[in-house]
């Protein structure tokens, strides 16, 4: 039997942009994975712009598999590394962490995943008090709590479709706002070329009230996955 299981997954939507993931679940015993998961997060926006700084997670935890391995748990926790939680003008190491947890069904003829991480700052970043003045503090850090739960019908070997709901809250510490970044509702389907290799796109509506002049009204994600064992 195989000791360990590996997985890449290009993935990009309307809002993250693009954002390659690997993940990795090394076999303790029938019951237990060792797993680790990094993210290159490639948007400009979360980092400095040009390439550097980017948004870069890294994360540990286990995967627990109950009902023959048919529904897992897997929380982990995960390190931020760049300035979009500490909010300042230079990308920092270790500025904040995302304890999370996903969890997936998958049977002859059911799939379902749910994904919660909250996006917690530790560090404050660095700003110029006046352009070419000396450094302050930043004003607020950012914290966010991103969620997600989906679950669908495998229609045959080869496709399953289902349904997907999406949102993102934003909380910037040092203040009393929150806000909802979006909520997402939309429809998937997945195709399984192979036992090893999945694309999925999902797309739907924005349901979160909005302005007649904001644009952003719909959302799109796709994701290419491949899996391999050793």
């Amino acid at each position: 039997a195989p000791k360990a299981t590996y997985r890449i997954a290009m993935n990009q939507d309307a809002f993250f942009g693009f954002y390659p993931t690997v993940n990795g679940a090394f076999k303790v015993n029938d019951r237990l994975d060792w797993t680790a998961y990094g993210i290159f997060w490639t948007t400009p926006s979360f980092g400095t712009g040009g390439g550097s700084g980017l948004w870069t997670e890294f994360g540990s935890g286990v995967n627990i598999r109950t009902f023959g391995g048919k529904w897992t748990f897997t929380p982990q926790l995960g390190v931020l590394n760049g300035k979009l939680l500490s909010n300042g003008s230079f990308p920092m190491a270790f500025e904040g962490i995302v304890p999370n947890i996903t969890s997936n069904v998958n049977t002859t003829r059911a799939e379902a995943e749910f994904y919660m991480g909250r996006y917690t700052a530790l560090r404050t970043g660095r700003v110029p008090s006046q352009p070419g003045g000396a450094l302050v503090d930043a004003a607020n850090r950012n914290n966010f709590l991103h969620w997600w739960i989906n679950g669908g019908v495998k229609l045959s070997p080869l496709l399953s479709a289902g349904l997907h709901f999406e949102h993102l809250g934003s909380n910037p510490s040092g203040t009393l706002a929150s806000a909802s970044v979006y909520k997402w509702l939309g429809p998937y389907v997945q195709a399984n070329l192979s036992s090893n290799f999945s694309i999925r796109f999902t797309a739907g509506p924005d349901v979160q009230d909005r302005p007649a002049t904001d644009g952003t009204g719909s959302f799109y994600k796709l994701s290419a996955t491949y899996t391999f064992q050793q």
